[in-house]
């Protein structure tokens, strides 16, 4: 599989739903797949079917995939994962993480 080691975490438009209507994080991979072409790999609990090329479905999966994470959306999980986040380059656009390694958008 050929991923992206740049994650996306957070799919859906809002905190803990599953809605992904009017998505930023969709409208973003949608931009960048025109612009840049490569595959990116994403993520996101409360959503179960495919929208997207490098899609998983396992946070461990997910996490052994990337090297930066970025984050969209600020579901409860991952503010109860923040700490298996601390060897990643976190851009959290969501201001929900704190650490090291971690830039506010």
């Amino acid at each position: 599989t050929d991923i992206s080691r740049v994650g996306l975490y957070g799919l859906t438009y809002k905190e803990d739903v599953d809605d992904v209507r009017e998505s930023p994080a969709l409208q973003m991979l949608d931009s960048m797949k025109r612009h840049l072409g490569g595959k990116i790999c994403a993520y996101d609990p409360f959503v179960k079917t495919r929208l997207c090329d490098g899609q998983v479905f396992d946070f461990d999966e997910f996490l052994s995939s990337v090297d930066i994470v970025v984050v969209l959306t600020s579901h409860t999980h991952i503010k109860e994962n923040a700490d298996r986040l601390k060897d990643k380059i976190v851009f959290d656009t969501r201001n929900i993480i704190s650490g090291e390694k971690v830039y506010k958008l």
